[in-house]
């Protein structure tokens, strides 16, 4: 397998991998609160349920560091596949088992830092920084490509053929997704990671700007893929046009993508502040999409608004993306990604803590919108890794 490596740079492994994995996510993910809301018809399971799988993180993303230094890259993102398969069997199973939903949690919190913190730092690693927005650009075209018809694909089998078949198609997926991997070259895996250095993470203005938007991009992430769905399907949209909406937004994601990661490049280039004040302009434009987000209702005005907004997320998203890769650059080792593995957890779990305050209130969509458009916004301050 190593003749793969010959010609070309080792990220190839990662458009594999993260498109097959993108198939699976783009397949299932917006429908799992979706399933879990109606197991109870309860909006505090899927709170609940959230709030369990990022606490998890937070709890063994520490000693998981050190299987991760261990054991390498390429073998940790193969485990991380083996509990989302545990995971999605767990979720087929309770549909017949409703205690099944929590070990479903518990796979799902285990399979997110064994993938992720793997993942980027492999890629900070493998791409040069003023080529980091090219090669990311590239490999969220790939996984967006997956974003194309897996929502909709979703709808149509869950509606025709409910959610253990949807689950199912699932698991195949994930099986394929493995195989890339075994091109993976090998990697340094220096940890790095302790409580002090947590501590200098948060505290050190050479890294508290990550910090504050990876909080603020937690939010944003989980808002869209559970909390806006959620309430698309409240408003009495079904599963199959819930998808097509969001294979829609990936058609003008990719259009946008595909330029977008070469540009970051070359206004980063010119070494002032012309990436930044793009990416100033695009994050208001995510904060003020959450505002309007709040008055539409109906499947057509959700649509054209959602597809209008992807034109800024996609910028919004590669920039992010390319800072934060530079970050993991620029400190060099796992630490960098287990750190903000637990602020990211940490952004999700506060979210879905306002979404409880406001469901016990009665106010809890206008809560969460407010908060999430605000916290979008606060994902500005990453644009100073630019010049660091």
């Amino acid at each position: 397998m190593r003749i793969w490596h010959r010609d070309i740079d080792s990220t190839h492994a990662f458009y594999i991998n993260g498109l097959l994995r993108a198939l699976f996510v783009a397949l299932t993910s917006i429908f799992v609160p979706l399933f879990i809301y109606s197991l109870k018809s309860s909006l505090m399971l899927v709170v609940l349920y959230y709030v369990i799988e990022r606490l998890i993180v937070v709890f063994i993303v520490f000693p998981l560091s050190k299987l991760i230094e261990k054991i390498g890259f390429r073998r940790s993102i193969a485990l991380s596949v083996i509990f989302l398969m545990g995971y999605t069997i767990c979720l087929y199973l309770a549909k017949s088992n409703f205690l099944w939903i929590w070990i479903a949690a518990i796979c799902g919190g285990i399979q997110i830092p064994t993938y992720w913190i793997s993942r980027d730092s492999a890629l900070s690693q493998d791409i040069e920084g003023k080529r980091m927005g090219k090669k990311l650009g590239y490999l969220m075209v790939l996984e967006n490509i997956a974003s194309l018809l897996g929502p909709f694909a979703g709808g149509l089998i869950v509606m025709f053929a409910g959610y253990p078949t949807l689950f199912l198609m699932g698991l195949t997926i994930l099986f394929l997704s493995v195989i890339p991997l075994w091109g993976m070259p090998s990697h340094s895996h220096k940890n790095g990671v302790s409580v002090s250095g947590f501590w200098y993470f948060l505290t050190n203005g050479r890294y508290l700007h990550q910090a504050v938007a990876n909080f603020g991009s937690a939010m944003n992430d989980y808002g869209n893929a559970v909390i806006w769905p959620l309430l698309i399907f409240l408003q009495g949209i079904k599963e199959a046009k819930l998808g097509a909406v969001y294979s829609g937004v990936a058609v003008a994601a990719i259009l946008m993508q595909y330029f977008t990661g070469p540009w970051f490049d070359k206004l980063r280039a010119k070494k002032g502040y012309a990436d930044e004040g793009v990416y100033g302009f695009v994050s208001v434009g995510v904060a003020m999409a959450w505002v309007g987000r709040f008055f539409v209702s109906g499947i057509y005005q959700i649509a054209s608004l959602d597809i209008s907004r992807q034109l800024f997320s996609a910028i919004h998203g590669n920039f992010y993306a390319d800072y934060m890769h530079l970050g993991g650059k620029r400190m060099g080792s796992i630490a960098y990604w287990v750190y903000m593995e637990i602020i990211y957890s940490l952004g999700a779990i506060t979210v879905f803590g306002v979404m409880a305050v406001g469901i016990y209130f009665g106010i809890w969509k206008e809560l969460v919108m407010g908060t999430i458009a605000l916290w979008s916004l606060a994902t500005i301050v990453m644009a100073r890794e630019s010049n660091l």
